[in-house]
């Protein structure tokens, strides 16, 4: 390819706007929903098949349905039996004009194509809220991971000096100094998983704010407190049938199908031609007149009916009808299941209490200190070790878990983006 042309295009385009000021430095929930909101490229596309949308209505407002018709014609007249000569002019114009209300309907299915067009524009507002905060969550709880395995970490390897210790002064065996150490590169390994779980969820989230995935310094800021969803059910399910944009947009759908069946039955109307003509012939003989012009409908399939386009356009609109019910069905099944979901999780956090995770944190930071004072054995040091290491991980685990439900719940019940709060 030229450079030239490439060069060229990039000038014209300019460079990219720069981020809004909330967008950069450190990110809260709030934020990082706004900022995906802002200018992320689906939301460009379902906005721009929404002007091409009115676009199409722009069109359908035309008041004449075609352009008039001009001919001229001329002539050559020569006298059979006296020769004589002249120049015969012809002169016809003609205009289509609509009788059935054909430009109302037109408009009407360009109406309800744009509603259509903004049904679209709220389900990928809602998606991409969605995985905005699904992006969120997890990058959070990658952090917490990280840092709590960093802290054991460091605590494993004390382990692992105090049995070589043991070992070389006689006072332990070479088995227990090898336990220590297949316990610390466990440590090591969960904590190498953790560093790449955050390099993922924090590429995961770079790339739907539109920075660099490989190199982007996006940090996070919050916990991993849920949404705050409603525990009705049956208020769920009233809210998600009123707000699903699925739903919205089926029956968005079903809505240009119906008026398209309106149009094309309009359509069939014929559409008279006022003409008007001026002639001169060869007597020297100015002749003006005018009058209508009707076309003839000719029947199935000789002629131009629009019967299969009604018929397709029916059969879509039976479709779209089909498609509302079965998004009903489905969002009433999401719903309980979310719900189920996030209530399971809330039990399952519930198991865990704030001072036992808290002694759990400071029995691990012990855990040195007591192997050398010879309270516990370095077997012993081992199996606790993992068991509390264990615990935390489950309570991480488990507030991501509640985090990422209350998101689906919200999903499914069409609360976001509007419900975004801490």
């Amino acid at each position: 390819m030229p450079i030239a042309p490439v060069l060229l295009a990039a000038l014209l385009a300019g460079s990219p706007a720069a981020p809004p000021a909330a967008c950069q430095g450190t990110l809260t929930r709030g934020a990082v929903v706004a900022c995906i909101l802002a200018d992320h490229p689906s939301i460009r596309v379902a906005e721009h098949a929404q002007e091409a949308a009115q676009g199409r209505r722009l069109g359908a407002r035309t008041v004449l349905p075609s352009n008039p018709s001009v001919e001229i014609s001329g002539g050559k007249r020569v006298g059979l039996w006296n020769g004589e000569r002249d120049i015969n002019v012809y002169g016809r114009l003609s205009q289509e004009i609509e009788i059935a209300g054909q430009r109302r309907k037109r408009m009407a299915v360009a109406d309800a194509e744009i509603a259509q067009a903004e049904r679209q524009i709220e389900l990928t507002r809602r998606d991409l809220a969605a995985s905005a905060l699904t992006a969120y969550f997890e990058l959070l709880a990658a952090q917490e991971q990280r840092e709590m395995i960093g802290r054991i970490a460091r605590t494993a390897e004390t382990l692992v000096e105090l049995a070589r210790v043991s070992e070389r002064t006689g006072l332990g065996s070479a088995l227990n100094a090898d336990v220590a150490v297949a316990a610390s590169v466990r440590v090591q390994r969960q904590q190498i998983e953790a560093s790449r779980r955050v390099a993922a969820a924090r590429a995961v989230l770079a790339g739907l704010l539109g920075r660099d995935s490989a190199g982007a310094a996006l940090d996070v800021q919050g916990d991993l407190s849920p949404l705050l969803v409603p525990d009705d059910l049956a208020a769920l399910v009233d809210a998600a049938l009123a707000r699903r944009s699925e739903i919205e947009l089926a029956k968005a759908e079903r809505e240009v199908f119906l008026r398209q069946v309106e149009m094309y039955r309009r359509l069939r109307a014929p559409n008279p031609s006022i003409v008007l003509y001026a002639q001169r012939d060869g007597f020297a003989e100015q002749v003006l007149g005018g009058g209508l012009a009707f076309p003839i409908v000719l029947p199935s399939p000789l002629g131009r009916t629009f019967a299969g386009e009604i018929a397709e356009s029916k059969a879509l609109a039976r479709r779209a009808e089909a498609e509302v019910e079965r998004w009903r069905r489905q969002v009433r099944t999401e719903i309980t299941v979310g719900l189920q979901e996030l209530q399971a999780r809330r039990a399952e956090l519930g198991l865990f209490e704030a001072d036992r995770l808290k002694r759990a944190e400071d029995h691990l930071a012990a855990l040195g200190q007591e192997m050398a004072a010879g309270r516990i054995s370095i077997r012993e040091a081992v199996l606790l070790q993992q068991t509390f290491l264990e615990y935390l991980g489950t309570h991480i685990e488990a507030r991501r878990a509640l985090a990422l439900a209350s998101v689906e719940l919200a999903r499914a019940a069409g609360l976001l983006p509007d419900e975004v709060r801490p």
